[in-house]
């Protein structure tokens, strides 16, 4: 009968989790909780804390292939095993749906069945166990220091394997006894502890301790037990909006988790949260963005209406995506791929909103397959490069993403409607002026704009980038052989600082000093050997017989290059930047 039901042990939940009784439906986001959080969870639990109802579906017949299902973590490795694996239930018997509960749960059963692997700091993010501590939960028996986390009372930890040796009972430097979690399911009754606690030498005080955390799991407090709320309704939609009423209004799930489970449930043949996070992953080898990414990509290539909506995601859209899968995945694909000739990663793509007019022309003049490598697509790709690098510059989107990128979509078709036109005029090239226009961030340029809004970045944001990409075109930005480089070594600013305060005139900050006005782009070779040379020395030894034209190569104004005078060369370098980028910039 629907309603609450009476209370579980936490392992009877957790058997059901092993014998995948309990499953996750496509609709439920991912696991997201750290390690403090099940820390605390524990200390919770045995303070006889509440830990709030939990909410399942109960799911059968027709309802087992509603939804893709899929079974909880057995264990988390951080950026790389965080994706649940897909359950077949088509011939599954019945079994109930985790609509809220999901953290708790999973947080319980890799505590006491899995592992959870916390990166190494100052190691390589790859999926090495060696750039990984995997750790077991362990529990304080001892607890004679006090515990690094000042909200608890009992302590919990996650305890690298190399460390503890995996021991069932972990002495640490502290003489502090830890008992591994998960080898409470080694001990039966009251007798087995006290076998353990002669064997292990165990206090009074910590023989209670264990046996507190034994009743916890077999055999809980009522206050303490796995209390939950079951809906036996077979109608999935009613499943879904349940899920989307308890999940509005908290702060743990936001809107977009909301519109992509949505989005996802309404796939019929094809796994969409694996394919989706497939593509994500794929694209963040070199960039980072997140789901929402390829929900807005969806309502941006084919909905009259781009902004998140739930009624913008119905189910006949969603179906049309669906079929429209494989080539809106290989146009996210080669769209990313471009920009990656371009020079572009994560650190450089400030705006993710940016790809959005892109991957438009490009999947809808269908040249996925040519966009990157053919010659026919050289003068788009010089124009698309262009214009992102204005968008940078320029950072069009502020506050109001949505009704800018759908500005710009009028640059393809002024009154965008649901169906198979996308561009209401024949267009070849890429429509790098009208999207400005129509975006309304097209001006004239001028000197103070510059001074104010461009020059004044540093070497390690991606507007600097931008500008450098702007002013040095001719770099192998394809194969990324090239680097953003200090013109006055940034190891000379000491220096520098020193020889104007002995001559008693006002100097730069650093600030200043690693702005784009002591910037350039160089090729990566060349920068290897220009390494921390002083710019006079480097200048003087590659300009060979051509000292004009290595200095206009190189954006290097003609001034003494010393650094006792660097004040008046960045004056003259801001000058030689301004009037080069008002040539560049200033298309109308």
């Amino acid at each position: 009968m629907a309603g609450f039901q009476p209370a579980i042990t936490i392992n009877e939940a957790m058997q059901r989790i092993k014998n995948n009784e309990y499953l996750l439906p496509a609709f439920q986001r991912e696991y997201v909780w750290k390690p403090q959080q099940i820390e605390e969870l524990f200390d919770s639990l045995m303070r006889g804390y509440p830990i709030s109802s939990m909410l399942f579906w109960q799911v059968k017949d027709e309802s087992k292939t509603a939804w893709k299902f899929y079974r909880f973590l057995e264990y988390y490795r951080e950026r790389y095993h965080t994706h649940n694996d897909y359950f077949n239930t088509s011939s599954h018997k019945d079994f109930y749906a985790v609509l809220d509960g999901q953290q708790r749960l999973t947080s319980l059963y890799l505590a006491l069945f899995g592992h959870y692997d916390i990166h190494r700091s100052h190691h390589k993010w790859e999926n090495d166990d060696k750039n990984f501590k995997i750790c077991d939960f362990y529990f304080n028996l001892t607890q004679s220091k006090k515990p690094e986390n000042e909200n608890v009372e009992y302590e919990f930890l996650w305890l690298d394997k190399v460390e503890t040796k995996e021991q069932d009972i972990y002495i640490d430097k502290y003489q502090q006894k830890w008992f591994k979690c998960k080898s409470i399911y080694n001990i039966a009754d009251i007798n087995e502890i006290m076998e353990i606690s002669e064997n292990s030498n165990l206090q009074k005080e910590e023989r209670k301790r264990l046996s507190e955390f034994h009743t916890l799991i077999f055999n809980t407090k009522d206050r303490s037990k796995i209390n939950f709320y079951l809906e036996e309704e077979k109608n999935p939609d009613k499943a879904v909006n349940i899920f989307i009423r308890i999940n509005s209004n908290g702060e743990s799930l936001d809107y977009s988790d909301i519109l992509f489970s949505i989005a996802i449930a309404n796939w019929n043949k094809i796994d969409a949260r694996t394919e989706i996070n497939n593509l994500v992953d794929k694209i963040n080898e070199n960039f980072k963005i997140s789901k929402d990414l390829i929900l807005k990509g969806f309502l941006y290539l084919f909905h009259q209406n781009i902004k998140f909506q739930i009624n913008s995601f119905d189910k006949n859209f969603i179906e049309f995506i669906e079929t429209k899968w494989e080539d809106i995945k290989n146009a996210f694909i080669e769209t990313f791929k471009l920009l990656r000739s371009f020079g572009f990663e994560a650190k450089t793509l400030s705006s993710n909103n940016a790809v959005l007019p892109i991957l438009y022309f490009i999947y809808h003049k269908n040249l996925t397959n040519n966009i990157v490598e053919s010659v026919g697509c050289q003068e788009n790709r010089e124009l698309i490069k262009k214009w992102l690098l204005r968008v940078i510059i320029f950072k069009p989107f502020g506050g109001s993403g949505d009704t800018v990128l759908t500005n710009m979509r009028k640059a393809f078709i002024k009154e965008f409607k649901q169906n198979e036109v996308f561009f209401d005029r024949e267009i070849e090239l890429f429509p790098l002026q009208e999207i400005e226009k129509e975006a309304k961030y097209n001006q004239k340029i001028d000197d103070d704009f510059l001074k104010d809004n461009v020059l004044v970045h540093r070497k390690s944001s991606s507007e600097a980038f931008a500008v450098l990409a702007l002013l040095y075109p001719n770099l192998d930005y394809k194969n990324n052989d090239f680097d953003k480089d200090h013109l006055h070594p940034e190891s000379a600013y000491v220096k520098y600082e020193k020889i104007y305060k002995e001559k008693n005139e006002g100097y730069w900050n650093f600030q200043v000093y690693d702005s784009l006005l002591n910037l350039q782009m160089l090729d990566k070779n060349e920068n290897k050997s220009k390494k921390d040379k002083p710019l006079k020395q480097w200048v003087d030894e590659n300009c060979k017989d051509d000292r004009k034209a290595f200095l206009e190569k190189h954006l290097i104004p003609d001034v003494d290059l010393s650094l006792e005078n660097f004040n008046e060369f960045l004056e003259a370098r801001e000058r030689l930047m301004i009037d080069k980028l008002k040539e560049k910039l200033n298309l109308y």
